[in-house]
């Protein structure tokens, strides 16, 4: 799976432990910010991702918090 999200993903994001990690592309300091900023508080799986492809749709692990999606969407939309 890691090897296809490599090949089709603009910017990919992992998050563990309320650490944002980039694996993939260069967003900006302010996308960053917001998005440790939204994981500070919430209780998240142990590791879970995101990533953009060039489709411009956003994709996320399938244990990445339901109610968490829209405010990732509206931070990081391409």
């Amino acid at each position: 799976m890691a090897s296809f999200i490599e090949r089709v993903a603009l910017q990919w994001f992992e998050v563990q432990a309320g650490r944002v990690r980039v694996l993939k592309g260069h967003p900006s300091q302010l996308k960053l910010n917001a998005l440790k900023e939204l994981f500070d508080n919430e209780k998240l799986p142990a590791v879970t991702s995101f990533w953009t492809t060039r489709d411009k749709c956003i994709h996320f692990k399938l244990n990445f918090p339901h109610h968490l999606r829209p405010a990732v969407r509206a931070i990081v939309d391409p």
